[in-house]
């Protein structure tokens, strides 16, 4: 395995299947809807640089219309339980207006969006899980029930001619048991959270605790956990599972208008850590939402810009190389000879 040091991005694209839970489309529409273009700037500027980058997808926005979506479903005694109904996409979908495809339903169908990606050079199209199925959260449902989320994705993704190897697990929610059905449907690498207590995956009433999110917030413009980088030749050693884990060391915070007088201290949280693993021969992971670019973009690009320079800094220093999360995890393991 190599010692080199790696800049890997992966982003979480969900459009509103990831937020319905959270959020009305009153409140969010805007930046679901700025995502579809936030995308594009997004690939043109990694084609541009040669960044190299994961798309972990929710499997329901590849649908290409209401028909396809609705043939892609699991039977009904396969779709997850969870005990408040409300984090179910199935529930979502049942209750809520869907629209016919993306150009009257932006919120929920991303088809030429995805081919847009799988398009662009050193892109890998990965899960997000087909339906935004929460592990933990869904914990007394049966393998069988993740088996059927897990297949439905696959469907989905193979209309695309694309076998996805890579997942990242909704609210970065992993079980033990997830892991063996991932890996009996191909996938090899998922990434997993920070081994610091304020980003071990919880459950989602657990994610909400204020203390917890006022904590993440200081982090992230003040480092009082770490830098969050690891050695390549972790990513098998760290799990206990035949998937490999590559970690995510940084969430990528959009740009706030009312924390904006503190920019400059997070994108300097973010730099300093990319610095630390370039030095050290290790990786730093940095990961967001497209949606979470789909307002402010002007600002948010600016700032994804001035980290793509600092990389090309790094790499000219210290020879440190971009990948997304497939690279990472079929890096040649040294023989110990």
């Amino acid at each position: 395995m190599s010692n080199k040091s790696f800049f890997v991005i992966s982003l979480d694209f969900e459009l509103y299947w990831g937020m319905f839970d959270k959020v009305t489309l009153n409140e969010y529409g805007k930046n679901i809807q700025g995502a579809h273009e936030a995308i594009p700037e997004i690939l043109t500027l990694f084609e541009q640089h040669n960044m190299h980058a994961t798309w972990a997808t929710v499997g329901m926005l590849m649908a290409k219309n209401k028909q396809e979506l609705s043939s892609l479903l699991p039977a009904f005694a396969l779709q997850p339980q969870y005990r408040d109904m409300k984090l179910s996409a199935y529930t979502h979908l049942a209750h809520e207006h869907i629209g016919t495809d993306h150009t009257d339903d932006p919120y929920h169908f991303g088809a030429h969006l995805v081919e847009k990606i799988i398009q662009t050079p050193g892109q890998e199209l990965a899960s997000h899980t087909f339906s935004h199925y929460y592990t933990q959260d869904g914990s007394e449902n049966s393998t069988e029930v993740f088996d059927a989320d897990c297949a439905a994705f696959t469907q989905a993704a193979k209309q695309f001619g694309v076998s996805c190897t890579s997942i990242v697990f909704p609210r970065n929610q992993t079980t033990a048991s997830a892991l063996t059905v991932c890996a009996q449907h191909g996938f090899t690498a998922y990434r997993g959270t920070p081994s610091h207590v304020l980003y071990t995956g919880k459950k989602e009433s657990e994610q909400t605790n204020p203390l917890l999110r006022l904590l993440r917030l200081i982090d992230a413009y003040v480092n009082i956990s770490g830098h969050h980088t690891f050695s390549a030749s972790q990513v098998r050693s760290i799990s206990d599972t035949v998937l490999c884990n590559v970690p995510g060391s940084f969430f990528f915070r959009p740009y706030s208008k009312h924390l904006r007088v503190l920019e400059k201290l997070r994108m300097a949280r973010i730099k300093s850590s990319m610095t630390y693993a370039a030095q050290h021969g290790e990786v730093f992971h940095l990961w967001w939402h497209p949606h979470n670019f789909g307002i402010n973009r002007k600002e948010n690009m600016q700032n994804l810009l001035e980290i793509i320079n600092h990389f090309h800094s790094l790499k000219e220093a210290y020879g440190m190389q971009s990948a997304n999360m497939r690279e990472i995890a079929t890096l040649p393991v040294p023989s110990s000879t």
